[in-house]
């Protein structure tokens, strides 16, 4: 699920871009995602896989509005699985730079958000 970057915006609300460059999924994968944050301001931006060792990790970079790496680590235990996200980015938007105090709002509410859809759809393949 977490691999099929084109259906994300099927269950990440604020996310209604998310437009592989092609569909290989090894490093040097690119795609171009958009981000609708809470209070209106839209982030664009590149990602490329950078190295990834499925079914437990991937990390990738960042280019555009919001420039840096992130990883995501995936450890299952019984039928739960965990995704730990790490994402260090900046940007050079003034716009955004100056909405820094309530960046790590906005971050975990487009997060949760996406969490709640990704639960939502998992749970509904398993019906």
């Amino acid at each position: 699920m977490l691999s099929d970057v084109k259906s994300w915006p099927q269950w990440w609300p604020g996310l209604p871009v998310a437009v592989p460059v092609d569909d290989r999924n090894v490093p040097g994968r690119r795609a171009e995602i958009q981000v609708e944050s809470p209070i209106g301001v839209t982030l664009s931006f590149g990602i490329e896989l950078q190295d990834t060792d499925p079914p437990s990790f991937v990390s990738f970079s960042a280019t555009g509005d919001l420039r840096g790496t992130g990883v995501w680590s995936l450890e299952q235990t019984g039928p739960i699985t965990t995704i730990s996200s790490v994402w260090c980015v900046t940007t050079s938007r003034l716009s955004i730079r100056m909405l820094r105090p309530v960046a790590t709002w906005m971050h975990s509410r487009v997060m949760r958000a996406g969490h709640r859809g990704l639960a939502r759809r998992l749970n509904s393949l398993m019906l």
